[in-house]
């Protein structure tokens, strides 16, 4: 009987220790492909959000930001100017070159970046009277899937790992519209992917 026991015992042990390893090891894969999800992709995996100080373009990433102020700097100082945008398009098309910065990339980027088909529907909508180089988005494209897809952007169904326009940094910033420097928007979007390509 003692014997049964000792086994018995021995036995549960054998299963508490596998179970303990199990969770942990588990545990320590979520942990790193929480990691991941948290990496700047654009850049570099090993590269991490933080803090950003004076991010002219794309300040709502100041607190956790992938990028730093000279790359968005220089990135906006490449960029063709889009004539005739309205408030609501140069928010959207602001908000999309600012891709980059996101401290969320690493759910929708890898090696391209995985646009909402919403959004760019959205973005085209917004923007198809605005113009660049005397082109309208409207006559250059068809619809939104053309537009993202002619910047090298992948288009995804649904709001699933993909980037999606948030109304919320340009909601704040409606007060503020008078007395702040809006930078050029543009609407070639490759040279931000050149220009950072790895």
């Amino acid at each position: 009987m003692a014997s049964i026991r000792v086994s018995l015992f021995i036995i549960l042990y054998i299963f508490s220790v596998g179970l303990t390893l199990l969770v942990h090891c588990r545990r320590h894969d979520d942990e790193e492909e929480e990691k991941k999800k948290m990496s700047c992709t654009y850049f570099d995996p090993r590269r991490f959000p933080e803090p950003q100080h004076g991010l002219v373009n794309c300040s709502w990433y100041a607190p956790n930001a992938c990028c730093k102020r000279t790359e968005v700097t220089s990135v906006f100082s490449n960029m063709y100017p889009l004539y005739g945008a309205s408030k609501a398009c140069m928010n959207r098309m602001n908000y999309l070159m600012c891709y980059f910065c996101s401290p969320e990339q690493g759910i929708w980027y890898h090696g391209k970046m995985s646009v909402c088909e919403e959004y760019c529907v959205d973005i085209y909508n917004e923007c198809r009277l605005a113009s660049y180089e005397g082109t309208s988005i409207g006559s250059a494209y068809g619809n939104g899937t053309a537009f993202c897809n002619a910047q090298n952007f992948d288009v995804v169904e649904g709001t699933h790992n993909c980037f999606e326009f948030d109304p919320l940094p340009f909601a704040a910033a409606i007060s503020l519209t008078s007395t702040s420097v809006i930078l050029y928007t543009c609407l070639c979007l490759s040279i931000v992917l050149r220009h950072f390509s790895l």
